[in-house]
């Protein structure tokens, strides 16, 4: 006896990346709770600059201390970040600057 099953096939070709729903920025959370800690992969949305800068900045002080949870995991206090970002400066680069340079 021949059991006959129904499988579906599904082509990927490069055309399905388009039907492929990405998450929108809109899901990220608006604000950074003043309580708590953060990783870095949420607090990098409010910072203007990337990874990186983010673990060299924290270690020379110019950014706020990490704190080292478990041997591959640090987090930062929202309360520094928080506080940091209130005391940046805007910058006041003008357009005559930027062609001078």
């Amino acid at each position: 006896m021949t059991s006959s099953i129904n499988t579906e096939v599904i082509n990927f070709n490069q055309n399905a990346t388009k039907d492929i729903k990405h998450a929108a920025p809109s899901q990220y959370a608006k604000y950074l709770p003043p309580q708590g800690m953060s990783r870095a992969k949420d607090i990098l949305p409010f910072l203007p600059f990337g990874r990186t800068t983010l673990h060299e900045w924290s270690n020379n002080g110019l950014f706020p201390a990490s704190i080292k949870l478990s041997p591959t995991m640090v987090a930062w206090r929202n309360s520094d970040v928080l506080e940091w970002l209130e005391n940046q400066k805007p910058s006041t680069v003008s357009n005559d600057d930027l062609e001078r340079a």
